[in-house]
This record gives structure tokens, C-alpha cells and sequence, in this order.
């Protein structure tokens, strides 16, 4: 009997032992907070009374990993590489942040070689480096699946790097020739917004997806001098082409029951480059002509939005086309008789982006609201002015003015209103450069 009582003692010291095991173990995932591992590079902790977390990975999210959210007020921060994974937020009002990275800048070019007596002639300068590609945001294999809060969902694509100068050509001895200045660098293409699958939850979700912005070209480096028996001026180079701006969206993006804002933006072009300066001579150099802007990226292109049951504001837009670069100054003639240099051209201005070549589908709400725009085209850029002279010289022609970038077409491809309207709207053009002010005539000679 008392191995009997002993026995059920222990099976009671047993049973209770499971008990309280069992509640720890509650205890323990009850607040909501276990999640699958993080990637490498992300780095969680408590954001404070909201009782959700701040998770930072700062080298995107790799394929077949995933970032998971708590069932509270979550921040989650994506930068230094491209999300082919999962992000998924749970309950709560989440904000998450995803961009790409910048292109590198580019390096500037040498100038070049001044000249000597066994070779008079200035050396030419050395062109600026192109600017580097900027990152793509989430890739084709990501995937972001919004809660059912209040969520709010910002992508934006890596801009481009900014391009080069372009070094200055070397300066001439005795009779020889100033060198060409080198042609500026170009910036970089920014990087696309999103290739992948985004997908709202039920609450009222705002989701802005923005392209990348292109990188600015550089100007173009300067003509050397000639020397003072003769030679003419080294003819200033041209500017940098500005980067284009990127796709803001490739994928596909699905509304969910709530009342859903959807913003897509193509990424802005950069800005040509200015020409560089004509060198003094005999005649005096050409004005370099001015870089052109960028194309602007496009708002939907090869993807899908479709929007949910609820009442849906959807706008797609063009991204800016990049102004032009203005044209350099030519050289003065600078002794007696010699004429100046022709102003360089005006770069020509960007064209804006086009908004939807692909589907757009309005929410089946009533009063949703769907508005598709294509992007402003970039201005034409000044021309430069003419090289001034003297004494029986003629003055140099102020260069022509650039051309405008054409705004861009509003849709080339399908635009359904769902339960609302639908309004479609092509871009702005740019405008115009003026021509450059012709040389003037002076009675002293001056470089």
C-alpha cells in the first residue's frame, strides 16, 4: 500500500509538472512573437509600446528566406540588396521600406598634356567615367503579402550614379593647337522598382512603388588654349547623357478588400551635362554641345495591377524626362585677325516616360478612382555663346538652342475603370532652349 501510495504521488508530482510545462509553453508563444530565423543581415528589436518589432536587413532578402511581421505594429526596412524572398506582415498597422541601392559615382577624366616644343599641340583630355547602374528593389521571385491592418508599403528602386567630368584639354606652345576637352561622363540608368508579386491584405493599404532615379550626366571638359604664334582653340566636348529613369513596376500587384491606394511612379531622368568651354586660339575653339536628358521611366510596364473589391484609388504615372545640358561658351580669337569660336548647340531634353503599356485595372468598388498620365518631357538646353575678337577679327555665331523632350503617352496598353472612372493623360512636353548670343567685337583682344 504505501509502494501504492507512494507510486500515485508521484504520477499526481508527475501531472502536475506536465501542467505547468504546459502553461510555461504557452506563456511563451502566446504574445504572438515567435517567428521562422531571419536572414542573415536583418536585425529585430522591440519598437516600444506599440508591442511590435523594428526589423532592419541591411543586405535585402535572399531567395527562399522570408521576413515575417508580428500581430502588432510593425517596422520593416529593407536596403543593401535586391528582395527575391518573403516579407509577410501579420496583424497591426506595418510600415515596410524597400530600396535599392545607388550606382557608383563616376570618376573624373585627366586633362591633357600641355603641349612642348617637339610636339606644340595640346593633348587631348580624358573622357569622365559613366555613373553606375542602380539596384533593383524586389526581384522577380519576391513577394510581399500586407497584413490586414492599416499597412503602408514603400518601394523604390536604387538611384543611378552620377557620371564623370570629363578632364580639360592641354594647353598648346608656339603654334600649336589647344587640345579637345574630354567628353563628360554619363550617369547611370536608376534601378527598377519592383518585378515581383505584391499582394494587399484587407485593411486600407497604401502602396507607392517608384522607379529609380536616373544619375545626372557630368560636363564636358574644356579646350586648351593654343599657343600664341598660332594654332586654333581646343574645341570644348560635350556633356554627359543623362541616366534614364527606371520601370516602376513589372509585376503584379493585387488590391485586397479594403480600400486601397496604389501610386506607381516612373523614375525621373537625370540631367544632361553642360558642354565645355572652347579654348582661346587662333581662331578661338567651338563651345562643346550640351548633354541630353534622360528618358523617363515608365509607371507599368510588362506588369499587371488590379485592384480589389473595395473603393480603390489607383494612379500610374511617367517618370520626367531629364533636362538638357546647356552648350559651352566658345574661345575668343585672341590676337588681331583671328575670329572667335561658334557657341555650342543646346542639348536636347528628355522624353517623359510612358504611364501603362501593360494592365491596369481599376477597383470593382463604386467610386474608385483610376488615373493613368504619361510623364513631363525635359527642356531643351541654351545654346552657348559665341567667341568674341578683335581688331579685323569676325565674332563667333551664339549656338543654337535645344530641342524639347516630347511629354509622354498617357497608355499603349489596357486601362479597364473597374467600378468607377478612368481618366488617361498624356505628359507635358518640355521646352525649348534659346539660341546662344553671338560674339561681340572688342578693340582690345582678351582670352
Amino acid at each position: 500500500m504505501k509502494l501504492h501510495h507512494r507510486s500515485r504521488r508521484a504520477g499526481l508530482a508527475t501531472r502536475a509538472l506536465v501542467a505547468c510545462g504546459t502553461a510555461a509553453a504557452f506563456v511563451l508563444v502566446a504574445p504572438g512573437a515567435a517567428h521562422a530565423a531571419d536572414p542573415l543581415g536583418c536585425t529585430r528589436t522591440p519598437n516600444g509600446t506599440t508591442g511590435g518589432d523594428n526589423i532592419v536587413c541591411t543586405a535585402g532578402v535572399p531567395g527562399g528566406q522570408t521576413v515575417s511581421g508580428t500581430p502588432f505594429n510593425d517596422n520593416i526596412t529593407v536596403t543593401g540588396g535586391i528582395v527575391n524572398g518573403t516579407i509577410s506582415t501579420a496583424g497591426g498597422n506595418d510600415t515596410v521600406t524597400i530600396t535599392g541601392t545607388t550606382g557608383t559615382v563616376g570618376g573624373p577624366g585627366g586633362n591633357g598634356a600641355d603641349g612642348i616644343p617637339t610636339s606644340p599641340a595640346g593633348g587631348a583630355g580624358v573622357a569622365g567615367a559613366a555613373g553606375g547602374v542602380g539596384g533593383i528593389a524586389v526581384g522577380t521571385s519576391g513577394t510581399i503579402n500586407l497584413g490586414n491592418g492599416a499597412d503602408r508599403l514603400t518601394i523604390r528602386g536604387g538611384a543611378g550614379g552620377s557620371g564623370g567630368t570629363g578632364g580639360n584639354g592641354g594647353a598648346g606652345v608656339l603654334s600649336g593647337a589647344g587640345g579637345a576637352g574630354g567628353v563628360g561622363g554619363a550617369g547611370g540608368a536608376g534601378g527598377i522598382g519592383s518585378l515581383g508579386t505584391i499582394n494587399d491584405g484587407n485593411g486600407n493599404d497604401t502602396v507607392t512603388v517608384t522607379g529609380g532615379a536616373g544619375g545626372a550626366g557630368h560636363n564636358g571638359g574644356g579646350g586648351g588654349q593654343s599657343g600664341p604664334l598660332g594654332g586654333a582653340g581646343g574645341v570644348g566636348a560635350i556633356g554627359g547623357a543623362g541616366g534614364v529613369g527606371a520601370i516602376s513596376n513589372s509585376g503584379v500587384i493585387t488590391a485586397g478588400g479594403g480600400t486601397s491606394s496604389v501610386t506607381l511612379a516612373g523614375g525621373a531622368a537625370g540631367a544632361g551635362g553642360n558642354g565645355g568651354a572652347g579654348g582661346c586660339g587662333q581662331p578661338g575653339g567651338a563651345g562643346g554641345k550640351g548633354g541630353v536628358g534622360g528618358a523617363g521611366g515608365i509607371g507599368n510596364s510588362g506588369g499587371a495591377v488590379n485592384g480589389g473589391v473595395g473603393k480603390d484609388i489607383i494612379k500610374v504615372t511617367g517618370g520626367a524626362g531629364g533636362n538638357a545640358g546647356v552648350a559651352g561658351k566658345a574661345g575668343n580669337g585672341m590676337v588681331p585677325g583671328s575670329a572667335g569660336g561658334a557657341g555650342g548647340t543646346g542639348g536636347t531634353g528628355g522624353a517623359g516616360g510612358v504611364g501603362n503599356n501593360a494592365l491596369v485595372n481599376g477597383g470593382k468598388g463604386a467610386g474608385s478612382v483610376t488615373t493613368v498620365t504619361g510623364g513631363k518631357g525635359g527642356n531643351g538646353a541654351n545654346g552657348g555663346n559665341g567667341g568674341n575678337c578683335c581688331l579685323g577679327g569676325t565674332p563667333g555665331p551664339g549656338g543654337t538652342g535645344g530641342t524639347l523632350g516630347a511629354g509622354g503617352v498617357g497608355n499603349s496598353g489596357t486601362v479597364t475603370p473597374g467600378g468607377g472612372t478612368a481618366t488617361i493623360a498624356n505628359g507635358a512636353n518640355g521646352v525649348n532652349g534659346a539660341n546662344g548670343v553671338n560674339g561681340v567685337l572688342n578693340p582690345i583682344c582678351s582670352c
